[in-house]
């Protein structure tokens, strides 16, 4: 089994010391299930795609119980208008004193997510560095939840060779739009 021999690999590379930690990246439950069922040492990161259009609560709490940390890739959609220009998203910006893209990504970091972003522009840099401050502002509860209401399944990142029949794709189809 191929999942096997990569693992083991992996694994041997941990623990000769050439890497600090052992994670995969896009792995739905199905997937994660499988990894576990034949590792020694489990992952400790999931990198998946994580927004409030996506935000994959039982992948989350899978998990979780599992002590695998999950990472958002493309917390901000890849700047898709769509996202951060929804009208929920700049309405909480606008009540909260944050950019959209300051609430995209507190919105991960109030539920415990790692995020990973890209920004080109040092004032953009600023504005997710401001967000680890201690005084940092927060998300009030009702717009946590108004934020979780927005999930519709949208996908900005969905390479073709992601979709099957196989327990690692995320369906059969590909979405509209999936990139």
């Amino acid at each position: 089994d191929t999942l096997a021999e990569v693992w083991q690999s992996m694994e041997e590379c941990l623990k000769a010391g050439k890497c600090k930690a052992l994670g995969v990246c896009n792995f739905n439950q199905a997937a994660l299930t499988g990894l576990l069922k034949i590792c020694t040492i489990p992952p400790v990161v999931n990198q998946v795609e994580r927004h409030p259009f996506l935000p994959q609560f039982d992948l989350v709490d899978f998990c979780s119980r599992n002590n695998i940390l999950i990472q958002a890739h493309t917390p901000l959609g890849h700047g898709s208008h769509e996202l951060l220009q929804h009208p929920t998203i700049t309405q909480i910006a606008n009540d909260s004193g944050m950019s959209p893209a300051q609430v995209l990504l507190r919105w991960n970091l109030q539920q415990g997510i790692l995020v990973v972003t890209k920004c080109t522009q040092k004032f953009h840099a600023r504005q997710i560095l401001d967000l680890l401050s201690p005084n940092s502002k927060v998300l009030s509860p009702n717009q946590m939840k108004a934020l979780d209401n927005l999930e519709n399944g949208t996908r900005f990142v969905a390479p073709p060779f992601m979709y099957g029949t196989s327990g690692f794709c995320w369906g059969e189809q590909m979405p509209r739009g999936g990139k």
